[in-house]
């Protein structure tokens, strides 16, 4: 009887439940303790434990020793959920005594088992478990709240403050950094713009500063923009309860972020944070430019972090002051933005020459149009979000911005940011653009390879320095590199200039006039319209053309054809006639330009042919793109319809009226230039989300992170379908249920977990 009572007592000490990882891990512990018998367990499993970081779990809350008899059948009541928790799930969370009775023979760790719901427990508990953001406590000394919603804070040295939204700060006494930005105390206010699909920036303090925080008002229209799209939606702080006493600090348009729980529920969020590999190259290379403006090429993988690398830099530039001087060095940086699919500085589909005045501190899908901080030198169209398209295009427009810099801007330092093509063709164009560009350090962002890739660079750098950096891959999966396209594509074309700064109208596009532009008869406002990579047949040139976006293009002269040598001849005997007319003409003072009217109306009769509806097309089936040197883009337009009866187009754009009308009225063309853009599906549902009142198509509750529908589906589609007519709207469709869909396909959901079976079967 005795024995029978004994073995149920060692029965019961065992743990009823438990993952075949912790098992392993067990296992594995003990292995360690046979091989090194002076390791103290229970020391080495306090050092597990706190690097999880999870939660503060001391041994004075569990028994130092195992009780023996009929009271350790139970546990004790004061015993924590957390720890119930993650008794299974962390290794060296288990007293001794059960470690004691584990047998290496009884156990399997290969066979997989079934997640218990401890399990289940402890990886919520662990992904959802806050960790701290900002160190800063306001007090009633260092925190004060307008009723503006101005706060000004007094931070001491070593404080940092992240927040979530939109706000500017105005720097009093002191200094503070972010984003490698150093502000200091100026009457100027620096705009910041946090989504948190983004790594928000951190506000640090080197020495004690005031600030002050102010809400930004005109990012209104850009917020408004949620009821359009679900891409744009809950990027802010929308909806957000405080979870504390300090979090009462939140404004309409700002939220000071203490913890991750005082942000969105059901959000990963993520502070930016620049490696001391990253400090160091940077600060060697701001020293270096103090003597000598440097050329900064910043090259990797996709998502490695070239361009948080790259705005850290400019930022450190152009904020920087030499030591025994208290002016800045450099007043201004060059950008060259050489990445078609996901650019910094214009839209997608297009690369730029960029000059930068001031810091610049937030995504690109928050300034999707020139400013005066951010003035677009010039620009080209690729109409294709990869160099792939056209590699010999990309390479000329490249090098045609690169003759641009330095004719204007070489006095300043230039930071180029190459695409995430590193392989086969890629490394091939990368090369090419070393050799052709010749930058002064080229940074390439990894360090574990690709060896190809790595070998061909540092062969390519013969006159050039090169350095590996760590890559800082981002952590937020919520959107794709598609999403944010469809994102800076849609605030560009709702944006507008109003007195030097950028507003947006949150109306659906089908509520804004369009322009009218004819392209019949002489007076038409194009000269004709082009296809990059693929042109259409002419009978179907108008389907393919309507509702898509393209390339407003500025022909500087009739060159930029790339005409035969018979055409050219005649093009210059042409503009020499017009130019020795003009000279005859002893009332008339104005210099006709190398692309006058004449020449270009006697080249277009050579290259052009019209379609049924009688559209210009420029023909392009030999694969004649634009010169570069000759002509230059000017922005993007949305085919919003096409009148053939009046011959007119239906053009929507951001572009200033003015800057079309003082372009032609230097006797040059436009030409309209399509290609390989994305299509702009989100401009088909815009009146549909609209008209059904902003709701979410998934039925998610505001605070929950968007899940991104590629079409009109669900209880989204029932919401549409009782607001307006849907089949009437073109380019779209509405689905119910799983019709026409395959399995799998109704959602972009983002999966985790994805290692768990293989961490069982390990």
């Amino acid at each position: 009887m005795s024995t029978n009572k004994r073995r149920k007592l060692e029965t019961d000490e065992h743990p009823q439940a438990m993952s075949a990882f912790a098992l392993r891990k067990r296992l594995l512990s003990q292995q360690a303790t046979s091989a090194l018998p002076g390791l103290d367990v229970a020391k080495d499993s306090d050092v597990i434990q706190s690097s999880a970081d999870v939660a503060e779990i001391s041994n004075s809350q569990r028994p130092k020793k195992a009780r023996r008899g009929p009271k350790a059948q139970s546990a004790p009541s004061h015993e924590s959920e957390l720890d119930v928790a993650l008794k299974g799930s962390i290794p060296g969370a288990s007293s001794a005594n059960d470690r004691a009775h584990v047998n290496s023979n009884d156990i399997f760790p290969r066979i997989p088992l079934p997640p218990t719901p401890e399990d289940k427990i402890s990886v919520e508990l662990v992904k959802t478990l806050p960790h701290q953001l900002s160190i800063f406590k306001p007090s009633r000394s260092n925190y004060q709240k307008g009723k503006d919603g101005r706060l000004v804070l007094k931070l001491s040295d070593a404080e940092r403050l992240v927040m979530l939204g939109n706000y500017g700060i105005h720097v009093t006494s002191g200094e503070v950094t972010i984003n490698g930005a150093t502000l200091r105390t100026s009457e100027k206010i620096h705009w910041v713009d946090a989504p948190h699909c983004h790594a928000l920036p951190v506000i640090r303090c080197p020495e004690a500063a005031t600030l002050e925080l102010l809400p930004r008002l005109s990012i209104a229209g850009l917020r408004s923009l949620a009821n359009l799209s679900p891409q744009l939606r809950r990027l802010w702080n929308e909806g957000i309860t405080p979870s504390n006493e300090n979090a009462a600090s939140s404004d309409p348009m700002f939220q000071i972020l203490y913890t991750t729980a005082d942000g969105p529920k059901r959000t990963a969020l993520q502070n930016l944070v620049s490696p001391p590999e990253w400090n160091r190259d940077i600060a060697k290379l701001v020293k270096n430019s103090q003597s000598k403006p440097c050329s900064v090429m910043i090259t990797g993988p996709k998502s490695s972090g070239k361009s948080t690398l790259g705005k850290i830099l400019a930022n450190r530039l152009i904020t920087d002051r030499s030591s025994d001087s208290k002016r800045r060095v450099h007043r201004e940086v060059a950008v060259l933005d050489l990445d078609p699919g996901q650019p910094e500085y214009c839209v997608a589909g297009q690369i730029a020459l960029v000059r930068l005045t001031g810091p610049v501190l937030g995504p690109s899908f928050c300034r999707p149009l020139g400013s005066s901080e951010v003035q677009i030198v010039r620009s080209h169209a690729l109409a294709s979000i990869s160099p792939a398209s056209d590699p010999e295009l990309y390479l000329e427009a490249a090098m045609d911005l690169m003759t641009r810099y330095r004719n204007t801007l070489g006095s300043y330092p230039l930071v180029i940011n190459t695409p995430g093509w590193i392989q086969g063709t890629g490394l091939d164009l990368l090369t090419s653009l070393i050799g052709s560009l010749r930058p002064t350090e080229v940074v390439y962002m990894s360090e574990s390879g690709p060896a190809e890739a790595v070998e061909a660079l540092q062969e390519a750098c013969k006159i050039s320095g090169f350095s590996a950096l760590p890559s800082q891959a981002s952590q937020l999966t919520s959107r794709t590199a598609a999403h944010f396209r469809s994102m800076q594509t849609m605030s560009y074309f709702h944006a507008e200039t109003v007195e030097s700064s950028i507003r947006w109208n949150a109306s659906p596009l089908t509520t804004v006039p369009p322009w009218q532009v004819s392209y019949l008869g002489p007076n038409r406002g194009i000269l004709g319209v082009m296809c990059y990579d693929y042109q259409a047949p002419l009978d179907l040139l108008a389907d393919a053309l309507n509702g898509t976006v393209v390339a407003i293009v500025g022909i500087e002269s009739t060159k930029a054809f790339r005409c035969s040598a018979e055409d050219a001849e005649v093009s210059m005997e042409q503009n020499n006639d017009d130019a020795a007319g003009y000279m005859m003409d002893i009332d008339n003072n104005d210099v006709r330009p190398q692309g006058s009217v004449s020449s270009f109306t006697s080249l277009a009769e050579k290259i052009i042919k019209t379609t049924p509806e009688g559209i210009p097309v420029i023909n392009t089936a030999d694969g004649t793109t634009l010169d570069p040197r000759y002509s230059h883009s000017i922005g993007l337009a949305l085919v919003r319809g096409i009148d053939i009866e009046n011959g007119v187009l239906q053009l929507l754009t951001p572009v200033p009226l003015e800057s079309i009308e003082t372009f032609q009225s230097g006797g040059e063309e436009i030409v309209l230039v399509s290609g390989k853009f994305d299509t702009p599906s989100w401009a088909y549902t815009e009146e549909l989300y609209y008209r059904a009142g902003g709701e979410g198509d998934d039925g998610n509750d505001a605070n929950e992170p968007a899940e991104i529908m590629d079409d009109v589906s669900g209880s989204g589609g029932d919401d549409f379908t009782r607001t307006t007519d849907a089949t009437t709207v073109p380019w779209i469709e509405v689905l119910e249920g799983n019709q026409k869909r395959g399995a799998g396909s109704k959602v972009w959901r983002v999966r985790r977990d994805l290692g768990r079976a293989a961490n069982v079967t390990d």
